[in-house]
């Protein structure tokens, strides 16, 4: 046998080799990856002037993912979600044609809820590709809304970089958000977007300090694309062992974008300070969404069952805007040596312009892990209207398992 054929012989029978090493590789990521499951049930009433009858809602969330095993700093992650009323269903879901009764909003549905590409096999660097769950800093301008039943997740690609000691940059391009209203829902299932979001985080000694930039080019509602700047600084500084004071600050300005409205021009700022003590946790916010009359700071792709009231009066930013200031006590225990979370805080609503006086909320909060994976949440709100909306009381019992 010539040098040649030894040579092209030997080539093949390692590619050949590899290709075999691989293929056994694969079948070993596939076989041995990672099984997920979250459920929640939760039960949600509500009372709401101006709509005669009481909402019930009885509903339970299975979300089941796998993934996949690392394969050359590939791994494959995708998970399925249902949502189904379980016993009683008298609400609104947006959806059912419930009208009579005030909004739960969530509908019943099943859907891929997430099928992502990662790849992270080169230091300080990855990147994520398919239908994916993006929350950044506190959710307050791009987030999942993880408390309704079913999240809100984007087709986007995400780029993460760490090369800098210290400094984290985050690039993301997603084109389609898919709402907490569920894909087979037949006005709100998804936004379609071309939109850039830009994120530089550096964490030092006081605190992390954020930058960030938003383009959103809206393309089921262009009037309404915007574009964000702002930074945000939020740390703890320990006065003690015991003691450590806490803080955030905050600051953005929203213009108009690509075929964006004209009267698009507002800004966010927002204030927090607190202290800890070794369970107890207290805090003060000041949190301003700028409006003008015409034109209020709007956070469309935000977590926003978190800020402004669990009631959820303030879903959409009124034209003159919102002054939200409020103070929270919080407490850590363990009951039976199992952690048990205490949380109040109390909302006073104003307008940013013509000083009107939205209304107040009263918020509480206990949750209980009664096993490793399983807690139990009880949740209140209630909203008393002066010039905006009705007065409302929402009242939830969730349990929650993750495995």
């Amino acid at each position: 046998m010539g040098l040649k054929k030894i040579i092209s012989f030997t080539l093949v029978l390692l590619f050949f080799l590899q290709v075999t090493a691989m293929a056994d590789d694969l079948r070993d990521t596939i076989e041995n990856g990672k099984i997920s499951l979250d459920a929640r049930y939760r039960f949600e009433f509500v009372n709401q002037d101006g709509i005669e009858k009481n909402a019930t809602a009885s509903t339970l969330r299975l979300r089941l993912g796998y993934t996949t095993k690392d394969f050359y700093g590939f791994h494959l992650h995708f998970d399925l979600e249902t949502i189904h009323v379980i016993g009683i269903g008298d609400y609104n879901s947006t959806d059912n044609g419930k009208t009579e009764y005030p909004i739960v909003a969530d509908p019943e549905d099943t859907e891929l809820n997430q099928a992502y590409l990662d790849y992270s096999g080169i230091a300080n660097f990855s990147f994520r590709l398919g239908r994916q769950r993006i929350i950044l800093d506190n959710a307050r301008f791009i987030g999942n809304v993880g408390w309704r039943q079913n999240e809100q997740t984007f087709d986007a690609f995400k780029f993460v970089n760490t090369s800098l000691q210290d400094f984290t940059f985050t690039l993301t391009y997603f084109s389609r958000i898919n709402r907490i209203f569920g894909a087979h829902h037949s006005r709100l299932s998804h936004i379609e977007l071309d939109a850039f979001v830009f994120h530089l985080n550096y964490e030092f000694s006081l605190g992390g300090l954020s930058a960030y930039a938003h383009f959103f080019d809206n393309k089921n509602n262009p009037d309404s694309s915007h574009q964000n700047f702002g930074l945000r600084f939020t740390g703890d500084y320990g006065v003690t062992d015991e003691i450590s004071v806490l803080y955030a600050l905050e600051f953005a300005t929203q213009h108009d974008y690509k075929q964006g409205s004209d009267v698009i021009n507002a800004t966010y700022r927002f204030l927090e300070l607190g202290c800890n003590w070794t369970r107890y946790t207290a805090k003060v916010g000041y949190e301003v969404l700028g409006g003008d009359g015409t034109y209020g700071f709007s956070t469309p792709f935000a977590t926003l069952h978190a800020f402004n009231g669990w009631a959820d009066k303030f879903l959409s930013t009124p034209l003159n805007g919102i002054q939200d200031v409020y103070f929270l006590v919080g407490a850590n225990f363990d009951v039976l040596q199992r952690p048990l979370v205490l949380k109040l805080v109390y909302h006073d609503f104003r307008s940013d312009h013509d000083s009107i006086r939205y209304g107040s909320e009263l918020d509480v909060m206990a949750q209980l892990t009664v096993l490793e994976r399983l807690d139990v949440l009880l949740k209140f709100a209630g909203y008393n209207a002066n010039s905006r909306a009705t007065d409302t009381t929402k009242f939830w019992i969730a349990l929650h398992y993750r495995f």
